[in-house]
């Protein structure tokens, strides 16, 4: 498995570099990683492990995959290495937890980014069967966020995951189960910090600090 990173950055070089990811401008991203990479000797991988929040613990992954930036979430998968074979664990960058217990691929499925996904599980081994802290997988935040095509993509694609508990039309089985919704609803909203949807529906940047 990979190790932590192995160096520091300045609070300046991890807000730039989640700025840029979660606004999606590549250029801008690759040539700050390119000036950190420089100043720090250090390589890409460990810079992108070392780049996370504080206070959120988000990394440039969840930015990318949260706000669907399918292009960057590509080139950063690139710096990588490439797993060896379809079981081989997935780089460390991919298991990282937010806050609330959500991997990037929990925001990639959580917001309907079904090209994200599919790049994140595909070309990386990003794990689905990994819980947030409300103890549900990927499948399940899909499901309750009536992302159904991410939903039926991953159950067709991975192994060991099951349907959530939310029915057709959002209705919950149980009153206990309904509790534990009420708590995943919590947690998303803790864990999508810095993300902002527009009446469209469609996942925009805030201005400033994550």
């Amino acid at each position: 498995m990979t190790q932590p990173p192995t160096i520091s950055l300045s609070e300046e070089q991890i807000d730039d570099l989640l700025y840029f990811a979660r606004a999606g401008e590549s250029e801008d991203f690759v040539q700050t990683l390119s000036e950190i990479k420089a100043a720090t000797h250090a390589d890409e991988t460990n810079i992108l492990l070392a780049a996370r929040d504080e206070f959120t613990k988000n990394n440039v992954l969840h930015m990318t995959s949260g706000n669907g930036h399918l292009e960057l979430t590509t080139k950063i998968l690139s710096f990588l290495p490439a797993p060896s074979s379809p079981d081989a664990v997935p780089h460390a960058l991919l298991s990282q937890a937010n806050q609330a217990g959500n991997t990037p691929l929990h925001w990639a499925a959580l917001n309907g980014h079904l090209e994200v996904v599919k790049a994140l599980v595909m070309a990386a081994n990003a794990d689905p069967t990994l819980t947030n802290a409300a103890g549900h997988d990927a499948v399940f935040e899909a499901e309750l966020n009536d992302k159904k095509d991410v939903v039926e993509w991953l159950l067709s694609h991975c192994e060991g995951l099951e349907e959530g508990v939310v029915g057709d039309k959002g209705e919950v089985d149980t009153e206990e189960e309904g509790m534990e919704v009420m708590d995943s609803l919590e947690q998303v909203v803790d864990g999508v910090n810095g993300l902002e949807v527009d009446g469209k529906g469609k996942e925009e940047t805030e201005n400033g600090d994550n």
